[in-house]
């Protein structure tokens, strides 16, 4: 009688995480909207070019201003375009309604164990193999996004350079030595890239299609506004149509190739517009 019930409670626990796995079948079609980027305010594209700037005395805004990534080091094969493909979801549904069952039977808990939810777009996927070293398939948020912000962070440490200068020739104190040191641009920003997502994620889990819409993000970690506050995020986020696999290879990966040079540029208008007083 006592094995009875074991056998009754194992197959109610399967039935119910079967019907689960469905529901988060079903759920990992939605896509995950993108975060907001800051909204224009004294925009950093606004600020003017160093080529602007004249003074009598010589002293203008001098310097590059880089802007850096946040992270030392990344995982292998990060920079590599990846691709999240159905059997990728089907074996993370798979693994967690295993793993519940399979707690389930040990335990003898039935319906205790919530399941983790999850989207396509938390999947890593794989590496596209035969990208690999090609810098046109990089992720573009690893060397080409930083060093279209420079110009910008450039011009907003620029501006800040020849405020401070005309506060120095406005006040008595200050030597030509302190001028030219204001007329020095920082290195580096203060707000690092950090950079995201480059994949090829599948359009539809069920039918036999073999669509997928290229995936990009990334984002800057803003000073924060007020002292002790911690950084806030700008952030940009691209994805292209659905396209079919053979139509993203055809051409030596034209494709590929145009809708990169789309994610770039629009990454580098939104962050472009993230606040000056913020860099």
């Amino acid at each position: 009688m006592k094995t009875t019930n074991v056998r009754i409670s194992v197959n109610t626990a399967a039935l119910r995480w079967g019907a689960l796995s469905i529901a988060l079948l079903l759920s990992a079609c939605v896509t995950q909207p993108p975060l907001a980027a800051t909204q224009p305010d004294e925009a950093a594209a606004s600020a003017p070019a160093l080529s602007s700037y004249a003074a009598a005395d010589g002293l203008v805004p001098v310097g590059t201003t880089k802007v850096r990534l946040r992270g030392k080091s990344y995982p292998d094969g990060f920079e590599q375009l990846r691709i999240v493909r159905r059997d990728h979801t089907g074996r993370t549904v798979a693994a967690q309604v295993a793993l519940n069952v399979g707690l389930a039977v040990v335990t003898g808990r039935v319906g205790g164990f919530a399941a983790q939810g999850f989207s396509k777009d938390d999947l890593s996927g794989d590496p596209v193999a035969e990208l690999a070293g090609q810098p046109w398939a990089s992720n573009p948020g690893m060397k080409e996004l930083p060093e279209a912000l420079e110009e910008i962070a450039t011009r907003v440490y620029a501006d800040r350079a020849w405020k401070e200068l005309q506060r120095g020739r406005n006040e008595s104190g200050w030597t030509r030595e302190d001028m030219a040191a204001a007329a020095q641009l920082p290195a580096e920003a203060d707000a690092p890239i950090n950079p995201g997502v480059w994949r090829l994620v599948y359009e539809n889990l069920s039918g036999q299609d073999e669509l997928y819409r290229l995936q990009f993000s990334a984002g800057l970690a803003l000073a924060s506004p007020r002292f002790g506050l911690p950084p806030m995020p700008a952030n940009c986020s691209y994805q292209s149509e659905p396209v079919a696999w053979t139509a993203w290879q055809a051409d030596g990966w034209q494709r590929l190739r145009e809708e990169r040079a789309k994610a770039l540029a629009q990454c580098v208008e939104t962050l472009g517009q993230t606040k000056g007083r913020l860099w």
